[in-house]
Formats: structure tokens, C-alpha cells, sequence
């Protein structure tokens, strides 16, 4: 016979009726005793809520200091430590450089590009010219690129390569002053496209100058002494009246803020005049060891490889720079005075090597400064060709 108020569909279990009814007795008294001591339990709660927020708070208030001191390099350089590692609101250290390697490009006697402030080392820079005859660029890879060529402009044109589409590599361009028309292939897909934005008497001077890793196309006027920069960042035509007619365009990074400084050099007193782009302060040097300046052609940029661009001319076979303290000025005597000035980090070693292309023979001469300034000589180009080396990363 099943006890009085058994449920059958129990079975002859009756160890399974005689649990449930130990539970509801357990669980009457457990409710009993939270009642009893509501309080306490409440505040020992409130308490470790405000424990968890505290510790929440002071790990986001931690990852906060240490993303800032990577950000700025004043980190520790030891490893993190524990509570960093799994701090959930603390991302791992990067493994590598986070910003595009320095690259300096230039094109006939004109330096069109700055290093980016605070980058690492950019990878040596291709030999390359391009050939106005027939808008030919020849382009000899290096390491990470590969030799290619492409035709791309005419004669009458000027070349201007840059990065104008922020992707690390250098896009082949033209000025055609005949329309005021620069003409750009993306070196990201492939693709040409142009913008109207100077006229045919103005000297191009295109740089990163809002510092968004981008060549801006730039213009200096002599006519009126304005520079006329389009600016990647926004879309934006900035206007600066800096220099005068006789002035040769000049912008670097000299005050190493990763933004290209307007600059002049004005070879009838053998000067350079810049402009900081940080705090838009007027800076002036001169040359004093030039007899003859107005053969004097600029050749300013980072040498030292402290990130800052160094004041520096070339005359003759001479190079004369200033270091960026503004202490010693070096001077080099490299090749012949016929040669055309082609600095640039042809080594790798972060700075840039003093170097010709010598239109006679086609040949480049390069002082490694990774080789304490030994020679290199390699053939590439023929007589008529315009010399833009960079790194092109085909």
C-alpha cells in the first residue's frame, strides 16, 4: 500500500517522495534565515559592487597611462607586468613598427617628399629615372621591390612622385605645366586620375605638410611669394606668402614634428629661411662658406638620421651640411660638379646618403653612410633621363 498522499506516478520510490519533502523544510528555513539577516548581506553586496567598480576603474585608468606612454615612447622597456597582461582593457604591445618607414624622393634638383617623424628606418630606396623622350619610368628594385617600368607623361613634363594615396609606396606623377595639370597613378590599385592646381610659371613643391601621411600637391609662386598647399587631410587650399621671386622652394622637416616646414633658399645671401610648422616660428641660416651661392643648389635632408632635416647645399663638388643642432657644418666633397644631386636612404640605415647621377654616363655614385662613406656605382639611365629615386615597392 503507497503512503496516504503519495503520487503514483512516483512509482515505489518512496525515498524520492521523502526527498522533495526534506526540500521544501531546507528551503523554508534558508528563506527564514535571509530575512533575519537582510541587512548584512545587502551591505557586504553593496560593498563588493563597490570593490569591482574601484578595480574596474583603475584598470581602465592604467591602460589609459600605458597606451598613452607607447603612444609617446616613454614607456618602460621592460616587460609588463601581470595585472597589464590581463588587463582587459589593455590591447598587446605591438610586435612591430606601427608607421610607415621614412621616405625621401627626389627628382631633378628638387627634394618632393619629407621622412615621416618618428618612423622606422625606411628600406632602401630603388634607383630610378624617368625618361621624358619617351614618358618611360625604369624603375630598379631593391630589396622588398622589384624592377619594373611604365609609361606615364611626356616631354615638357615634370616628375613629382610621391605617396598620394598614404599607402606606403611611391605613385608615379607629372606636372604638366602647359595645363597646370598634375597627372597621378595609385600605386594601390593601379589607377590614374588628375587635378588642375597651379599654373605653368609656379615651382612645384608637393610634401606632407599636414602630416596625415600623405604628399600633399603643393606650389610656390614666385610671382607673389605664395605657397599654395592642397591639403590630403581635408581638401582644403592652404595659402602662405613665404619667400620672394628668386627663391627655389625648399620644404623639409626641420623641426622633426612629422609635417613638412615651408622653406626657402635664397642664394643671393646664401640663406635658408623656414617656417615651423609646430609653432609657425621663423628660423634663418647662412652660409658663409660660399663664395659663389648662386650656383649654390639646396640639398636639405635628415643626414644625421635623428629625424629632424639638416640645412644643406651643394656646390660644386661640395656638399655642405649642418647637423640639426645647429653646431658643425660637415663638408663632403663627392664626385664631379657636373653631377646631379640624388640624396636619398640608398642603404637602409635610416639616414640620408649624399649621392649623384652623372647624366654623361648614366651612372649613380653613391657615399654609403652604412659603410662609413664607401662608394657605390651602379649604371642606370642614359643621358636626358630625370633621376627620381624611392622606394616604389612594385
Amino acid at each position: 500500500m503507497e503512503p496516504e498522499g503519495a503520487d503514483s506516478s512516483h512509482g515505489p520510490n518512496s525515498a524520492g517522495t521523502f526527498f522533495f519533502g526534506k526540500s521544501g523544510r531546507s528551503g523554508g528555513r534558508l528563506v527564514a534565515h535571509l530575512k533575519k539577516h537582510f541587512g548584512l548581506i545587502a551591505l557586504t553586496a553593496f560593498l563588493a559592487l563597490g570593490a569591482l567598480g574601484a578595480g574596474l576603474k583603475y584598470l581602465d585608468e592604467d591602460a589609459r597611462r600605458v597606451l598613452a606612454e607607447r603612444a609617446h615612447g616613454t614607456g618602460n622597456p621592460q616587460p609588463e607586468s601581470f595585472f597589464n597582461k590581463i588587463n582587459p582593457f589593455l590591447p598587446a604591445p605591438a610586435t612591430g613598427p606601427v608607421r610607415l618607414a621614412k621616405e625621401y624622393i627626389y627628382a631633378g634638383s628638387r627634394m618632393l617628399a619629407i621622412e615621416e617623424a618618428n618612423a622606422a628606418p625606411a628600406p632602401p630606396a630603388d634607383l630610378a629615372v624617368w625618361r621624358p623622350t619617351t614618358g618611360v619610368w625604369w624603375i630598379l628594385g631593391g630589396a622588398g621591390s622589384q624592377q619594373f617600368a611604365q609609361a606615364f607623361g611626356q616631354a615638357g613634363d615634370a616628375a613629382a612622385p610621391g605617396d598620394y594615396d598614404g599607402d606606403g609606396k611611391t605613385d608615379l606623377c607629372i606636372f604638366r605645366a602647359s595645363t597646370g595639370v598634375w597627372w597621378i597613378v595609385r600605386s594601390s590599385d593601379g589607377g590614374n586620375y588628375s587635378i588642375s592646381f597651379g599654373t605653368g610659371s609656379d615651382k612645384i613643391a608637393p610634401a606632407d605638410y599636414d602630416g596625415d601621411g600623405k604628399t600633399d600637391i603643393a606650389v610656390y609662386r614666385p610671382s607673389n611669394g605664395t605657397w599654395y598647399i592642397l591639403q590630403s587631410s581635408n581638401g582644403i587650399t592652404a595659402q602662405a606668402q613665404f619667400g620672394l621671386p628668386s627663391d627655389a622652394p625648399a620644404p623639409k622637416d626641420f623641426d622633426g614634428d612629422g609635417r613638412a616646414d615651408i622653406a626657402v633658399w635664397r642664394g643671393s645671401d646664401s640663406t635658408f629661411y623656414s617656417l615651423d610648422s609646430a609653432d609657425y616660428e621663423t628660423h634663418i641660416y647662412t652660409f658663409n662658406q660660399l663664395t659663389s651661392p648662386s650656383n649654390a643648389v639646396p640639398v636639405p635632408a635628415d643626414y644625421d638620421g635623428d629625424g629632424r632635416a639638416d640645412y644643406a647645399v651643394r656646390h660644386g663638388a661640395d656638399w655642405l651640411i649642418l647637423d640639426s643642432a645647429g653646431n658643425q657644418t660637415q663638408i663632403v666633397n663627392w664626385q664631379q660638379a657636373g653631377d646631379v644631386a640624388v640624396p636619398n636612404d640608398y642603404d637602409g640605415d635610416g639616414r640620408v646618403d649624399v649621392a649623384v647621377w652623372r647624366n654623361s654616363n648614366g651612372t649613380w655614385y653613391i657615399r654609403r653612410s652604412a659603410a662609413g662613406g664607401a662608394l657605390r656605382q651602379t649604371a642606370w639611365g642614359m643621358a636626358g633621363d630625370i633621376p627620381v629615386p624611392a622606394f616604389y615597392r612594385r
